[in-house]
This record gives C-alpha cells, sequence and structure tokens, in this order.
C-alpha cells in the first residue's frame, strides 16, 4: 500500500512539475503567450480548489513517505543513480519553500499578484532569487525523472522508446528556462516602460507589498530551518534504532563460496549486499518491483520472517518456488544461507585472455541459441525473462569454459564461442565436441530447476564447425574478450539454424571429426547441407537427435 501511496503521489507531482515547465516555456513565444496560454489554459487545473489541494496533499505525502523510506535504510551504500535521487529528494524542500510562500501564499495571504508579469518582474529584478528559482527547476525536473526511470524500465515500452524519452527529458527543462528567460526580460522592459503593467495591487489589510516580500522571507526561512531540524531528527533516530535493535549478536549471512557476511539485525539481504560490497542485482532500487534480486535460501529458511503481501505477489507472478526471496524485502532475524539467482557481473567478463594480437587460426566454432524464445517471454515481465534467459546464458558459459572454450559472443539468447584459440586446434575440436554434451546436460538441468516457471522444458539448437578464422583478442577497459572472424562463426550460426529444418538438436559438420581426428559416431545421421555462401558444394554433416548421441567422450579416448 504504502509504494502504491508513494507512486500516485510522486506522479501527481511530476504531472504537476510538467505541466508548469510547459507553461514556462510558452514564454519563447512572449509574456503575452505566457499568461494567456501557460497560466491561463495548462496551469488552470492546478488553480482550482481541487487542484491545489490534490497537489499540496501529494507534496506532505511524498515529503514524509520519502523521509520513512530514509528512516528505514540500515545504510547509505546505494548505487549511484539511488543516491542522487534520495539526495535530490531530500534537497528540493530547502528551495521550495521560499518560491511557494512568495507566489502561493503572497497572493492568498496578502493579496500579492500571482500574474506572471508581476512575478517575472520580481524574479528577474532579484538576481539570487532568479538564480534559486532555475536550480529548483533542474533539481524537481530531475528527481521526477530519475523516480520515473525507477519505476518503468522494467517495462519493454520503455526499451524501446528510452531515446526518444531520453531527449525529451533533456529538452523540456531547457525550453522551460528559455521561456522563462525571454518572458523575464519582457517583463523588466515592460517594468521600464509601463510600470502599471508590473505594479503590485493595492495592500492588503494594511501591509504593504514590501512588509509582505519581508514577512514571507522571514517565514521561509523559518521552514527551512524547521525542515532541516526534521531531517537531523530523522538520522538522529536511524541511529537511535540502530544501536537499540543491533544487541551482541549479529546476523550472519552465508553467500556463495563460502563467504560470511555478519550484519546488524535488521538488515535487509539487499542491504547486507551493498554494506559488504558484494555486487547484487536490483533493477528497481530495492523497492520489490522485480524480481532481479531474488535469492534462494539454502539454509536457515525455518527462521525466516514470512513474505509480505508486496514480496508474495511479485514471487507469485514469476513462479517463484518456495524456498525463493526477494532479497530487497527478506530482512532476516537468525543466521541464513542464500545464493542470488541472477548474475550482477557482465558475463563477458569470463574469457580470460591475455594476448592482444590477430592470427589467423584453426579454431572451432559452437554456436547455441534458444527456441521459441518470443513465447518465452510472452506473457512475463522483461526482466522476469531475462532473470530465465541469464542463468541460461550462465550455465552455458560455464559448460563451455569447461571444456577450453571462450565465450566470444552474447546477443539475447545466442552464445557463440571458439574452441582453439588458446591451445591447438586439435585440443579445439574435441573440447568443443565433449562441451556439446556438457551443455545439453545445463539445459536440461535448468529445465529441472525451472520447472515451476515453464511451460515446456527449454528446447535449444546447436551447430559446430572447424575452419580458419582470424582470431582477435584484446583487453578493452580491464575486460578481456576475443572475438572471430570468418567461416568457422558464420557456418556454425547456420548449422544451428538449420537444426530447425532437419528436426534435430546439434549439427556438427565432418570438418569438426577430422581436425579432432576421430571418426564420426555410427549413430550419427550423415546429411550432404547446402549452406548459403557456399553454393558451389554441398557440406557433410552429422546430425544428433538425443543427448545419448551426442556423448562424444567415449569416442574421443580412443
Amino acid at each position: 500500500m504504502e509504494r502504491k501511496v508513494r507512486l500516485i503521489a510522486g506522479l501527481t507531482l511530476f504531472a504537476y512539475a510538467a505541466s508548469h515547465f510547459l507553461g514556462h516555456a510558452t514564454g519563447i513565444f512572449g509574456l503575452g503567450a505566457m499568461e494567456a496560454i501557460g497560466r491561463g489554459v495548462i496551469l488552470a487545473p492546478w488553480r482550482t480548489p481541487f487542484g491545489r489541494a490534490l497537489l499540496v496533499t501529494s507534496f506532505f505525502v511524498h515529503g514524509a513517505l520519502g523521509l520513512h523510506a530514509l528512516y528505514r535504510r540500515r545504510h547509505l551504500r546505494i548505487p549511484p543513480f539511488e543516491a542522487w535521487q534520495l539526495a535530490l529528494g531530500l534537497t528540493i524542500p530547502f528551495f521550495i519553500a521560499p518560491h511557494f510562500l512568495h507566489v502561493r501564499i503572497g497572493a492568498d495571504a496578502f493579496g500579492l499578484a500571482d500574474a506572471y508579469p508581476q512575478v517575472l518582474y520580481r524574479i528577474w529584478m532579484a538576481g539570487a532569487e532568479l538564480s534559486r528559482n532555475m536550480l529548483l527547476l533542474a533539481l524537481v525536473w530531475a528527481h521526477g525523472c530519475l523516480g520515473l526511470y525507477f519505476w518503468v524500465r522494467r517495462y519493454e515500452t520503455y526499451r524501446r522508446w528510452r531515446l526518444y524519452l531520453l531527449a525529451g527529458a533533456v529538452a523540456f527543462p531547457f525550453l522551460a528556462a528559455l521561456g522563462v528567460v525571454n518572458a523575464g526580460w519582457q517583463s523588466v522592459i515592460a517594468g521600464g516602460s509601463q510600470a502599471n503593467s508590473v505594479a503590485q495591487p493595492a495592500p492588503a489589510a494594511g501591509v504593504t507589498p514590501a512588509q509582505a516580500e519581508e514577512t514571507l522571507d522571514r517565514l521561509a526561512g523559518r521552514l527551512q530551518i524547521s525542515y532541516g531540524a526534521l531531517l537531523l531528527l530523522t538520522l538522529a533516530a536511524r541511529v537511535a534504532r540502530d544501536r537499540l535493535k543491533r544487541g551482541p549478536t549479529p546476523v550472519r549471512v552465508t553467500y556463495p563460496a563460502d563467504r560470511v557476511v555478519s550484519a546488524p539485525p535488521g538488515f535487509s539481504i539487499l542491504e547486507t549486499s551493498r554494506w559488504a560490497g558484494i555486487p547484487h542485482a536490483s533493477a528497481c532500487g530495492g523497492r520489490g518491483r522485480c524480481s532481479t534480486c531474488r535469492v534462494q535460501i539454502l539454509a536457515g529458511a525455518e527462521a525466516l520472517p514470512e513474505p509480505s503481501a508486496m514480496e508474495q505477489e511479485t514471487l507469485a507472478r514469476v513462479k517463484a518456488p518456495p524456498l525463493v526471496r526477494l532479497a530487497c524485502q527478506l530482512r532476516p532475524v537468525a543466521d541464513v544461507s542464500i545464493a542470488p539467482l541472477v548474475p550482477a557481473d557482465d558475463l563477458q567478463r569470463r574469457a580470460p585472455v591475455v594476448a592482444r594480437e590477430t592470427h589467423e587460426m584453426l579454431v572451432t566454432a559452437l554456436f547455441i541459441d534458444l527456441r521459441d524464445s518470443t513465447r518465452l517471454a510472452a506473457g512475463r515481465m522483461p526482466f522476469d525473462a531475462l532473470y530465465i534467459v541469464d542463468r541460461y546464458v550462465q550455465r552455458v558459459t560455464e559448460a563451455i569454459e569447461a571444456h577450453g572454450g571462450v565465450v566470444t559472443t552474447v546477443a539475447g539468447d545466442g552464445v557463440m564461442s571458439v574452441f582453439g584459440a588458446k591451445s591447438d586446434p586439435l585440443t579445439g575440436a574435441r573440447g568443443a565436441l565433449r562441451a556439446i554434451g556438457a551443455v545439453w546436460d545445463a539445459i536440461d538441468a535448468l529445465s529441472r530447476d525451472l520447472a515451476g516457471e515453464l511451460d515446456n522444458p527449454l528446447a535449444f539448437g546447436v551447430g559446430l564447425h572447424s575452419s580458419l578464422a582470424a582470431v582477435t583478442s584484446s583487453n578493452a577497459f580491464g575486460t578481456a574478450s576475443v572475438q572471430i572472424l570468418g567461416d568457422a562463426g558464420n557456418i556454425a550460426s547456420r548449422l544451428e539454424a538449420a537444426t530447425k529444418v532437419l528436426g534435430c538438436v546439434c549439427v556438427v559438420s565432418e570438418s569438426v571429426f577430422k581436425v579432432a581426428g576421430v571418426a564420426a559416431p555410427d549413430e550419427l545421421t550423415r546429411e550432404e547441407l547446402k549452406i548459403r555462401g557456399l553454393e558451389d558444394r554441398n557440406m557433410p554433416v552429422f546430425l544428433a537427435r538425443r543427448r545419448e548421441d551426442a556423448r562424444f567422450d567415449e569416442a574421443l579416448l580412443v
């Protein structure tokens, strides 16, 4: 419930900011357009009693929930984007208090004019106030865009439109500032030639405009001090809470590779990971909206608190097994052993290459691709489908590397790898043949692990070919990588595509067995295949339809 209320309040404030900036942008066409269209049309709904009540309520609710979120955090070791959003949100009230008091309270309580000509003239003649309002514009927009980004980035629609949205996010405040500058100059010029056009109305209750401005300045200062005290009180309450709850016995969280972190009670698993500097995936910023921070409970499940309604909703959406929890929501009260299920690091960093040269080498390329990946993503949130694909890529990469291969490219659910780049052609070809069975076993095991989330076991196709290729190894930005250029990779990918037509799982070219120095097993079906790009001849290939046909270990021992 809290998450939904905070989201609604945030969207309301963002809508007001967007309409406010759009109203400012009309100043590009002149002060008259800004007053007639910007204030008279675009901002008109917000000037009604309902609009004002909604805006003020949203501001205080969103601010209170923001302070509550700050209080709830066990530490402030958070990713940069989250840190910026938090810092901007905490800074905005300091700048918005004077603007709100001078414009809104000044008009309602002291009868000061809130039309654009008078407001812009007053702001423009006070240089410090102009700078403060421009900074406020930038802070509000940046905070709102970051919050919106954390909410929508898990949706496929955002991924398709993100460049256009980024362009709009940059252009919007720029146009608003340009409108304020243009209309502001006009108000100053009008103030010099037509004093009545920017004159304040008659004083209310015997208070002159100057006295009203002085009173509002004094009230703004007191509001800023009060907010600063509230912020310090929130931080002090965090310290007091941590000391009261810390106690003599910390909670021990055991990660893979027997890494143990002792964290104070009350830390979530995600907070514990960040506190200890352990990479942990979290796409929504720890708000429970996605499932990328999910972990498998290996030990200590019996002492864990029950999942909240929000966590249950997310786990049910991804059909998570009983021992899977969201790290951002789980706050263990006793020792627990966990394993993160979504890798936080780029899988391309697995390639341990040290050379930085290009050689023409006889290598074996293995290409593997998932079947029906479109159907796999249907009905799932993008990050939930990404979770399955990430685990598939991780398992396949481990099987390839275990037999001497190097992953060169991961494109969606297609994985290209090369064997022999770090050894010799014979060893590479034999390692590639052995890797077929290992990859098959890995995907079958993953299908069993994800049986509760999948309607059918994962299906895939494999293509294998040996030939000369240009092999380039590099180390860019500290990340080692290997790339191949030539027939090896191209034909391997086309052989994989042929598995769909031939009704098999694996297609291995005859050249692989020749380079490996072994005969193809009799169980394999031999075919003559026409390969695009090699129209002058047919290529002899061997088909594997069953897992038993792809067990090349025994044949290679001869």
